[in-house]
């Protein structure tokens, strides 16, 4: 029996998102969706916001990380600037997620580390004006700042010697977008089938 823990905002839920889903013998999935936290947040706070040893993570678990949609959705665009591009924005955020990363993994002599790609973007969705997650950019710009994050965190998965969960690939339409079949009509992805290929090829 293997143990996988998921942390992150709502793309770590067992509920909204697809790890509710996924059935595997000998896989036992607990989920921890610590509410509407930024990667920039996580990067930022660190251990004082996620210490995932108050989570009963044990030596040879996996830990899997997820965040940074909201991210992308609603922040990064309005810290773009004249003298302050996307990929300025993002490769700050992400170089502290992975600080803060490696700060948990020294906590344990051995725990596999996973980071799931932020999942595809969705076309704009006409919201409430009081909504607290509002679109920004144009859904081309976001689907940039989307891709560009997942570049980057790749590249940093490979330094650190990370596994990089990567299903964006699988789940986005024929025009870069999260295929609304997969989703949960918002946002999150819901069809577990490439999260399960994954963990049986990846991580048993």
């Amino acid at each position: 029996m293997i143990t996988i823990h998921t942390f992150g905002d709502s793309h770590a839920s067992n509920i909204h998102s697809h790890w509710g889903n996924i059935k595997l013998p000998d896989v036992n999935i607990k989920c921890n969706h610590i509410g509407g936290i930024l990667m920039y947040t996580f990067g930022r706070l660190g251990l004082k916001l996620l210490n995932i040893k108050n989570y009963r993570v044990k030596e040879n678990d996996t830990v899997i990380f997820c965040f940074g949609e909201i991210d992308c959705r609603n922040h990064v665009h309005k810290h773009v600037s004249e003298t302050k591009t996307y990929k300025d924005v993002i490769d700050e955020i992400v170089i502290n997620y992975f600080d803060s990363i490696n700060k948990t993994k020294i906590l344990y002599y051995n725990i596999k580390i996973c980071v799931y790609n932020v999942v595809p973007p969705i076309r704009y969705r006409t919201e409430s004006p009081n909504h607290p997650f509002p679109y920004l950019g144009s859904d081309e710009e976001r689907k940039t700042y989307f891709n560009y994050m997942n570049s980057k965190i790749k590249e940093l998965c490979k330094i650190n010697n990370f596994i990089y969960f990567d299903i964006y690939k699988e789940t986005c339409d024929e025009e870069g977008f999260l295929k609304k079949e997969y989703s949960d009509g918002n946002c999150h992805l819901k069809n577990a089938e490439h999260a399960t290929n994954f963990i049986k090829t990846n991580l048993l």
